[in-house]
């Protein structure tokens, strides 16, 4: 199988990510999510006193707070990076005049996604690790993690935020804006997904745009299998729907793509 511009995309991402954002990037985005799980123990321990409600451990599954905070938060800044820089690789192209010229080359669209996911996904999991040992001293507990479980959880979970971002992709190559379109997406995400708090505490018709973005059912799926020790039988139906909802963004965003590169095109020569 050639898989050319799959390895060329991933080794230019490297180079410039290595060139182009020092260690001061790496550090700052590691520290973004420590003071996340900072904010949410001075407010567990100093605010709440270190109860819980009797709903919460029924809506989560869970009366391990800081776990569940410190699970969502990392899968939230995972998110946050792999479709931030997946879905305006394109726009990024367009604003350095390569656009054309891309599109032009034999441009295999799904590798050309797949590298710069792939390199995303190897450059955060280091932020992520770094994070996660040290919210280890504020109390995450991951002695019932069953291991198979995450890992096939995981894996999904990259599915469903790559056709997450191709769809984000689309949007930002289309209205030519980034600022605007992630963050409301990145802040739509932080509310309705339950990275700190459940999404039944929620009105329902939020509920309801939550489980639409499959980001929902794989912050439910990777706090079962580490928090609580679920295993895959046990939640054969989050896979599922993880799984279903992750293709249909996936067939929507490739599609929506190549409209909208036309029409990108027709801009940049009209």
């Amino acid at each position: 199988m050639n898989l050319k511009i799959l390895k060329a995309t991933f080794k230019r991402n490297f180079i410039m990510q290595l060139r182009a954002y020092p260690k001061d990037f790496f550090i700052g985005n590691t520290l973004t999510g420590i003071y996340t799980v900072l904010s949410a123990f001075f407010m567990y321990q100093l605010l709440f006193k270190g109860n819980l409600d009797d709903t919460f451990k029924a809506y989560s599954g869970t009366g391990d707070y800081m776990s569940y905070v410190i699970v969502g938060t990392a899968l939230y800044l995972f998110v946050v990076r792999t479709c931030l820089n997946v879905s305006r690789s394109l726009i990024t192209e367009l604003r350095e005049g390569t656009l054309d010229s891309l599109m032009i080359a034999p441009f295999n669209r799904i590798q050309y996604f797949c590298g710069n996911m792939l390199q995303q996904t190897i450059t955060t999991s280091f932020e992520i690790i770094v994070m996660i040992v040290i919210s280890l001293f504020f109390g995450a507990d991951f002695s019932h993690i069953n291991l198979l479980s995450f890992i096939i959880g995981f894996v999904f979970s990259l599915f469903a935020y790559f056709s997450l971002s191709l769809v984000l992709a689309a949007v930002m190559l289309y209205f030519r804006d980034t600022y605007i379109s992630q963050n409301t997406l990145f802040a739509l995400m932080f509310l309705v997904c339950g990275v700190t708090f459940p999404i039944e505490y929620l009105p329902v018709p939020l509920q309801y745009l939550g489980k639409l973005l499959p980001v929902t059912a794989s912050f439910d799926i990777i706090r079962n299998s580490t928090i609580s020790g679920i295993g895959i039988l046990e939640q054969v139906n989050s896979f599922s729907y993880l799984i279903i909802l992750s293709m249909i963004y996936c067939v929507l965003g490739f599609i929506l793509l190549k409209r909208v590169e036309k029409i990108a095109l027709e801009k940049v020569f009209g």
